[in-house]
């Protein structure tokens, strides 16, 4: 009996948790874009001493004119492989009226070969906060093994939710049926 107890408060600890992380998931993402804050996930180590790979990181859009050295910015990376980078400015120049950011990822030795200019009337995208391996979530759920977890998890859910009406239905059904006078008993 002890073991049926503890795997049925197990079960219901493990659907509770599940239910909660979707429903936190499915508020707090599109909450921050209806916020016009951007989620993103850190998926290289140049920023790995103060956001470890797999962290979500929250950017929101700001005038380039805000930035100051040590502000996080996340910017399409002008050399090499495509994709978008996430690093401190450590200096601002100003080059004939346009401001020029040198960046540098804090696990880098050395900044960026480049230095990150905003054309008039477009936006920078300075981070507001990070939240460190929640990033793995994401990539897990849009990943085919993730997707098909999420589906497995709810028809599980569903169907144990089921039988257990099922059950329910037939026990009581078993009580409340009235026993008729010889019923079971082998009559001679």
């Amino acid at each position: 009996m002890a073991v049926v107890r503890l795997a049925k408060r197990a079960y219901r600890f493990g659907k509770r948790a599940g239910v909660a992380a979707i429903v936190a998931v499915a508020v707090f993402y599109p909450g921050l874009i209806l916020l016009h804050y951007e989620p993103m996930v850190i998926v290289t180590g140049s920023m790995q001493k103060t956001i470890p790979v797999g962290s979500l990181v929250v950017d929101q859009k700001v005038n380039p004119q805000q930035l100051h050295v040590g502000d996080v910015i996340s910017f399409q990376k002008p050399l090499g492989a495509k994709g978008i980078d996430t690093h401190r400015i450590v200096a601002i120049k100003n080059d004939h009226g346009r401001r020029l950011y040198q960046t540098k990822g804090d696990s880098n030795p050395i900044a960026d070969p480049w230095v990150i200019s905003f054309d008039p009337g477009t936006s920078a995208h300075r981070m507001v906060f990070s939240v460190p391996y929640a990033g793995n979530a994401l990539i897990f759920a849009r990943s085919p093994l993730g997707r098909l977890s999420l589906v497995a998890f709810v028809c599980l859910t569903l169907l144990i939710g089921i039988f257990k009406g099922i059950a329910a239905t037939a026990k009581d059904t078993t009580r409340s049926r009235p026993q008729i006078e010889g019923q079971g008993q082998a009559q001679v």
